[in-house]
């Protein structure tokens, strides 16, 4: 998402993303203007990162050693409105690039169906060895998770 360029539309509706992950906002999530924080928002979009991975790779790709993980390189959010306490909000999630050996995740988060910010993550598939080529078996399970 190039700074300050509109958002892709398709971004805007939940229903374009493959995964969702609903998160409801606690009360340290809130500001003093009675808004989420940033550093809540960035959490949520964290969780909806994560649940992804665990989804494409396994509920316990955190809990076991493998012989791969996935690394952010770089996170960037856009907010598009304020984000209301109390509330519930749902993450949307989906890959929206697939490169050699990185990967751009593509989050929405929504509360009451208004996509009320964006953010988008660079991912690094990595080995012991470093950056590492994306295998073709996890590469096809992240083509299935494609923004739609």
């Amino acid at each position: 998402m190039p700074p300050h360029a509109a958002p892709d539309p398709r971004r805007l509706v939940l229903a374009n993303y493959p995964h969702h992950r609903e998160i409801p906002a606690r009360f340290a999530d809130m500001d003093l203007q009675r808004h989420i924080n940033n550093v809540a928002i960035a959490s949520f979009y964290e969780d909806g990162r994560a649940t992804l991975n665990m989804r494409l790779f396994g509920e316990d790709l955190i809990t076991r050693r493998r012989d791969f993980r996935f690394v952010v390189l770089e996170s960037r959010m856009r907010y598009l409105s304020e984000a209301p306490y109390p509330a519930t909000y749902v993450v949307g999630a989906a890959v929206t690039r697939i490169g050699s050996s990185s990967a751009e995740y593509g989050m929405g988060l929504f509360h009451d169906g208004t996509c009320v910010g964006l953010c988008d993550s660079i991912i690094v598939h990595m080995t012991d060895a470093g950056p590492t080529p994306i295998p073709p078996e996890r590469h096809a399970l992240m083509e299935a998770y494609q923004l739609g």
